[in-house]
């Protein structure tokens, strides 16, 4: 037997020692995009400033009320709203798009439906559609 113990295990301590260094920096899990480089400060989010986005709405029946909002909150509200709305929005579009919650109250029990058509800053028409009767809510995604 060539060696002995002792020295056997300081070769293989000093070995794993040398090792543990790159190995940790393998093995550590890569920052998700958009956080910070340095522990302890929080993201900075991408500046999204409002825009003019124009909207289309259109009813199947006379609405008695229609409300939309933005991060809860009332961004346009109409009592007796046309069959045709078009008006214009102060909102962000990140790139990520737009969420819209919308509130319509309809007279009576009959199945109604509202039609949303979105130009986004870029030029691109989206068009979303939601039913309901009475009173529906819904949260309308603008991707």
């Amino acid at each position: 037997m060539k060696g002995t113990p002792l020295l056997r295990a300081v070769v293989l301590l000093a070995t794993l020692l040398l090792l543990a260094w790159p190995l940790s920096r393998v093995t550590r899990p890569a920052p998700a995009q958009g956080e910070a480089g340095t522990e302890g400060q929080p993201a900075k989010a991408p500046d999204v400033t409002s825009q003019k986005l124009p909207l289309v709405l259109s009813f199947t029946r006379n609405a008695t009320r229609i409300e939309l909002r933005h991060l809860g909150a009332v961004v346009w509200a109409k009592d007796r709203p046309g069959l045709r709305e078009a008006l214009d929005l102060n909102i962000p579009f990140p790139q990520e798009g737009v969420e819209l919650a919308v509130t319509v109250q309809w007279p009576g029990p009959e199945l109604s439906a509202l039609r949303l058509q979105l130009a986004t800053p870029e030029g691109t028409e989206l068009e979303r559609s939601a039913w309901g009767t009475e009173t529906m809510e819904a949260v309308i995604s603008f991707p």
